[in-house]
């Protein structure tokens, strides 16, 4: 489903270990992951403000929860099911590029949204080890498949967004999920309109504070959280009503 950035015989350079890459893609979205301490994958990533048909959206795998995209002869592949597709290379000592796709179903209260397959390309300041290090790209021990057919779809955890007045001088909310792994530590962001306001990360209970500043007092405001894959699973994105602030 997902269309390489590479054709074939284009050579490709490793992951550079514990490196933190960023960059763009080509809808002006932000692209940001970061790579294993022996090379090997990547252990978390970002993907923020991609345009979608009827939506906008963002994705996070956090470190402590997402299991991961095994690197495997210089490049990676995620997907949960059809929601996301996130693939890379590294066609350069310091450069990564791919592609993603995101796409939510309709719902009783809400249209399909599809972003389309988008490329994009990311850099790097960190440094590449010395030549001689043994090459954690190329060794066999990851299999991409078992040949039983398609894998079971991973479970989806719905994600439910709550925010009020706590009292003259601040706003808060919480996050509620049947996993914890959906309420703790995720990121919430405060909107009036579609303009960002401030951004924040829940406690291990999902509550979470924003200050009532003069930006928000007696505008409608609302809370979302993007959507976080943790291992196996997918935590769906969610957003508060509107409420005055």
């Amino acid at each position: 489903m997902v269309a390489t950035a590479l054709v074939a015989g284009q050579a490709r350079a490793d992951a550079i270990a514990g490196a933190a890459y960023a960059g763009t893609a080509a809808d002006g979205a932000t692209v940001r992951f970061a790579i294993a301490a022996d090379g090997t994958s990547v252990t978390s990533y970002r993907i923020s403000d991609v345009p979608g048909s009827t939506c906008t959206f963002n994705a996070e795998g956090d470190a402590s929860v997402w299991e991961g995209a095994p690197i495997v002869d210089g490049a990676f592949d995620y997907a949960l099911e059809d929601a996301i597709a996130f693939h890379g290379t590294f066609p350069g000592a310091q450069t990564a590029a791919g592609t993603f796709r995101f796409f939510n179903h309709a719902t009783a209260a809400t249209p399909a949204c599809d972003s389309g397959t988008v490329s994009w390309s990311a850099t790097t300041t960190a440094t590449p080890a010395a030549a001689g290090g043994g090459g954690a790209q190329g060794g066999g021990s990851q299999t991409s498949g078992s040949g039983g057919g398609p894998a079971p779809a991973p479970p989806r955890f719905a994600t439910r967004v709550t925010l009020g007045r706590l009292s003259r001088t601040r706003l808060g909310g919480h996050v509620g999920s049947g996993v914890r792994a959906c309420r703790g530590g995720r990121v919430v962001t405060l909107w009036r309109g579609q303009q960002r306001i401030a951004t924040t990360r829940t406690r291990a209970d999902g509550s979470f504070r924003f200050a009532r500043s003069a930006r928000v007092r007696g505008r409608r405001v609302r809370a979302s959280t993007p959507l976080r894959t943790v291992k196996g699973a997918l935590c769906t994105a969610g957003s508060s009503r509107f409420v005055k602030g």
